[in-house]
C-alpha cells in the first residue's frame, strides 16, 4: 500500500465513530438539544392549551417548534447552515405565506366568524383548534414567519460583507488575464498612453466614476451601491415579518360596550375609558313630501381615558374620527407604533332606555416596522434598475490598451454600452491620428 493511500485511509472518518455523517459528539449534542427542546415544547403546550387564563405563549411555542425541527434535522445529518442559506427555501416560504394570506382574506377571522355560516360546519371545532379562524396569530403561521426570518437573516449576513466590500473597496489592481477574460473586453493596439487618458475622459462622459489604481491601470464604475439592493430587498421581508410577529403576538382588537356615564377597562392594558355622553344627530326621512321618520346621520361619544386614576386624554369620537393614545416614550412609539385606538363602532339602547356606545379598542404594534420594510422593499426594487458596472483599463507592455468590464445585471445592455465606448474611443483616436 502506498504512503498516499495510507494517509487517505488514516484521515478518513471511522464509520464506527460517525452517525449520519457526523461525529458521535456532534450527534449527541444535537440530539440532546432536540430532545430537550421537544420536552420543553410539550410541557409548555400542555400548560398553555389546558389553561384558559394562561398568557399567550404561541410566539414562544412557534419558536421552539422551529428550533426542534432544525436541531433534529442537523442531528440526522442535514446541513442546517446550507438550508438556511438557500434562496429556494426563501422563495418557497414566501409563496406559502402568500397563499395563506389570500386564504386569510377569504376565510373570516376573529369574531367575524361567529356571524358567518362556518359555525354550522361539522368540522368547525377542528378548524378552530387548528387556528384557521385566527390564522395570523396561529402557532404554525408564526413558525413559518420565524423560519423565513432565520432564512433571510442568514442570507443577509452571508452576503453583506461581500456587498459592502465591493461598494467601499473595489478591486482596482487586477491581473491582465482577468481583464482579458471579462465578459466584455477589447484590445486597442498602439493606443498607449494617449488612449489610456482619452478612455478615462470618455468614461467620465458616460457618468462612470474613476477609481485610483496603479499608474498603468484604472477602474471606472457606476451604480456601486446597487449591490446593496438585494440586501435591502431581503431586509424588507425581515422587517415586515418582524412587524407581523409583534402585531400577531401583542396586538388585539376588543369590543367594548360602555353606557352613558359609565367606565370600562380596556382589555390587556391598565387603561380605563369613561363615556361621559353619547350624542346622535338625526335627519328626517321623507316619502311623498311628508316626514315618515328619522334616521341617525351622525353619532358620537364623549370619551375620557384614564390610567391609574389619572386622566390622560379626552375627545369626542365619531365613526371616522377615532381616539388614539400612545406612551410618552417617543422611541418606543416610533419603533413599534404602540398606540391604542378607540373607534366608534355602533350603539344601541339599553333596557333602561339609555344609550350604550359600542367601541372597538385596537392595538396594532409593529406597524412602523412594516412601513420601514415596505420602504426598504421599494429601495431594493429601484436598485435593480441601476446595476453595478465596472470597466478596467490597463496599458499593455507592447503599447496596447486592454479594456474589460462586467455587470452583475443587465448584461446585454452593458455589452452594448461597452461597445459604444470602445467605438467612441477608436473614433477619437482616429481623428487625432488624422490631424
Amino acid at each position: 500500500m502506498s504512503t498516499e493511500k495510507a494517509a487517505v485511509i488514516a484521515d478518513s472518518p471511522d464509520p464506527d465513530k460517525a452517525i449520519f455523517g457526523k461525529s458521535t459528539s456532534d450527534f449527541l449534542i444535537l440530539a440532546i438539544t432536540a430532545v430537550t427542546m421537544l420536552v420543553l415544547d410539550v410541557v409548555l403546550s400542555i400548560a398553555y392549551y389546558r389553561s384558559a387564563t394562561a398568557p399567550d405563549l404561541r410566539w414562544l411555542l412557534a419558536l421552539i417548534d422551529i428550533v426542534v425541527v432544525l436541531t433534529a434535522y442537523g442531528a440526522l445529518g442535514g446541513r442546517v447552515n446550507r438550508t438556511l442559506l438557500s434562496m429556494k427555501l426563501a422563495l418557497t416560504l414566501l409563496f406559502v405565506i402568500l397563499i395563506l394570506a389570500v386564504l386569510g382574506t377569504i376565510i373570516p377571522q376573529g369574531e367575524t366568524v361567529l356571524t358567518s355560516n362556518w359555525p354550522k360546519n361539522p368540522l368547525y371545532g377542528l378548524y378552530t383548534h387548528a387556528g384557521l379562524f385566527d390564522m395570523y396569530r396561529s402557532r404554525w403561521f408564526l413558525a413559518l414567519l420565524y423560519l423565513l426570518g432565520f432564512n433571510l437573516s442568514f442570507c443577509i449576513f452571508d452576503r453583506l460583507p461581500t456587498a459592502m466590500r465591493r461598494a467601499l473597496r473595489p478591486r482596482t489592481d487586477v491581473k491582465e488575464l482577468f481583464i482579458r477574460k471579462c465578459p466584455a473586453s477589447a484590445v486597442l493596439d498602439g493606443a498607449g498612453e494617449r488612449g489610456f487618458e482619452i478612455s478615462k475622459e470618455i468614461l467620465s462622459g458616460h457618468r462612470y466614476h474613476l477609481r485610483k489604481g496603479p499608474p498603468d491601470m484604472a477602474m471606472a464604475e457606476k451604480g456601486r451601491w446597487s449591490g446593496l439592493a438585494s440586501i435591502c430587498f431581503h431586509l424588507s421581508f425581515l422587517f415586515i415579518g418582524l412587524g407581523a410577529i409583534i402585531a400577531g403576538t401583542l396586538g388585539f382588537s376588543e369590543r367594548l360596550e360602555v353606557p352613558d356615564g359609565m367606565t370600562a377597562p380596556i382589555p390587556h392594558t391598565d387603561l380605563r375609558v369613561t363615556n361621559h355622553q353619547f350624542k346622535m344627530d338625526t335627519e328626517p326621512v321623507k316619502e311623498g313630501g311628508r316626514v315618515v321618520g328619522y334616521r341617525p346621520s351622525l353619532y358620537s361619544s364623549d370619551l375620557e381615558l384614564f390610567q391609574n386614576g389619572q386622566s390622560l386624554e379626552s375627545k369626542t369620537i365619531t365613526v371616522n374620527d377615532p381616539m388614539g393614545y400612545s406612551s410618552s416614550n417617543l422611541l418606543v412609539t416610533l419603533l413599534i407604533s404602540n398606540k391604542v385606538i378607540l373607534h366608534q363602532s355602533s350603539y344601541y339602547r339599553s333596557p333602561s332606555g339609555g344609550y350604550v356606545s359600542v367601541l372597538e379598542a385596537t392595538y396594532k404594534p409593529g406597524k412602523s416596522l412594516v412601513y420601514v420594510g415596505f420602504g426598504l422593499m421599494m429601495a431594493g426594487v429601484c436598485g435593480i434598475y441601476f446595476p453595478h458596472r465596472r470597466i478596467w483599463l490597463k496599458k499593455g507592455d507592447s503599447g496596447e490598451l486592454i479594456m474589460g468590464g462586467r455587470s452583475h445585471r443587465s448584461k446585454v445592455t452593458f455589452q452594448n454600452e461597452f461597445e459604444r465606448i470602445v467605438a467612441e474611443l477608436r473614433l477619437t483616436l482616429g481623428k487625432q491620428e488624422a490631424k
